[in-house]
């Protein structure tokens, strides 16, 4: 394998963890929201996510699975 080679596969797996960690955080802290029931945050979060989606067609949506979250009980 030339350098040049090895520097765009290691690119590429530099990318795709990027992109895994940075569904991993939105996820993590959509469930911290979900848990506080920060409305604020979860909207916020959903826009990053919908963006993150947009940019990455095709993927399972980022906030998808999270359905297993118990949700507070609206005061």
């Amino acid at each position: 394998m030339t350098r040049t080679a090895l520097r765009l596969v290691t690119a590429d797996l530099d990318a795709y963890e990027a992109d895994r960690q940075a569904r991993l955080d939105l996820q993590a802290r959509y469930e911290e929201a979900l848990l506080s029931w920060d409305r604020l945050e979860m909207a916020r979060i959903e826009a990053l996510a919908a963006d993150y989606d947009t940019r990455h067609p095709g993927e399972t949506p980022v906030l998808a699975g999270l359905e297993h979250i118990d949700y507070p009980a609206a005061a």
